[in-house]
């Protein structure tokens, strides 16, 4: 049985300057394994997409963003802020504002927690004058 031209130009290509004990092995490896096996070894492993995460958490780490200190402190003022406007007791003791978020949902709707976000931001503007970042 004879290759076709474009078929051992392609060998040449990919095989390239490999000797021939080199190739004699290569060519006893793909007879004993199957293709799966050997397109697992040849090519890089696929990476685990990454988890996007909450988009509510996002959001809120965006509107949150001009509030300067750690994220357990922002998650705690937000959980402050949402109990005096809703006029709750929260027991909540949130780790991040994940969290938080988490906590909150059982009580509030993502709008309403959303909304919480935005007031506590352009209130504490108003209180200590938002020129850079507010606390």
């Amino acid at each position: 049985m004879t290759l076709k031209p474009a078929d051992a130009k392609a060998l040449r290509a990919a095989l390239g300057r490999r000797s021939r004990p080199e190739l004699k092995r290569l060519f006893a490896l793909v007879r004993t394994h199957p293709d799966k096996t050997l397109l697992a070894a040849a090519l890089p492993a696929k990476k685990k997409p990454k988890r996007k995460g909450d988009p509510l958490v996002r959001e809120l780490e965006q509107t949150l963003k001009p509030i300067l200190g750690p994220s357990q402190e922002k998650a705690d003022m937000l959980i402050e802020h949402i109990a005096k406007k809703y006029k709750r007791k929260l027991a909540f003791e949130p780790k991040g504002l994940a969290d938080a978020t988490r906590q909150l949902r059982t009580k509030f709707s993502d709008d309403q927690i959303s909304a919480g976000a935005k007031s506590l931001v352009t209130q504490l503007a108003k209180l200590y004058g938002g020129s850079e970042g507010v606390v």
